[in-house]
């Protein structure tokens, strides 16, 4: 604690933690979220990197008023963006599991009227195997 306490200057309010902490944070989360982003291949990761990366710039403009809401509104833009990826990658994914639902439905009722097609096939090959026996049980009474 004595670390935090030790900082000579101003005191930024907008990332409380010293540069080096925050600095070696955010090239943490910027590497993971990398990774995230080739393994999935979803813009939001894109997004939470840069919205993680931009405020570094908060250690070094934190007295000008203008940067800090500029950067503010890129936040809120780059977050917005988070969220709407998100939220299309679900209706996606729930629209491609109605759709795999509505496939499975559809196999499963072809595959019944092939079973029931079978089964009157089978007993219809029954049935006739048994008539040319009285059939001929029948000729030869005549």
């Amino acid at each position: 604690m004595t670390f935090f306490s030790e900082q000579v200057g101003l005191q930024n309010v907008y990332t409380p933690l010293p540069f080096e902490i925050h600095l070696v944070f955010s090239v943490f989360a910027t590497v993971v979220l990398l990774i995230q982003f080739f393994r999935k291949n979803r813009v939001c990761y894109l997004f939470a990197t840069l919205a993680i990366d931009a405020t570094l710039i908060t250690h070094f403009a934190f007295e000008n008023k203008t940067v800090i809401l500029v950067l503010e509104i890129i936040e809120l833009a780059l977050v917005a963006g988070c969220i709407i990826d998100i939220a299309v990658a679900y209706v996606k994914k729930r629209k491609k599991t109605e759709d795999n639902k509505e496939q499975e439905k559809l196999l499963e009722s072809q595959q019944k009227e092939r079973e029931k097609r079978e089964e009157i096939s089978d007993k219809d090959i029954l049935d006739k195997a048994f008539d040319s026996e009285l059939n001929d049980l029948d000729d030869s009474e005549q």
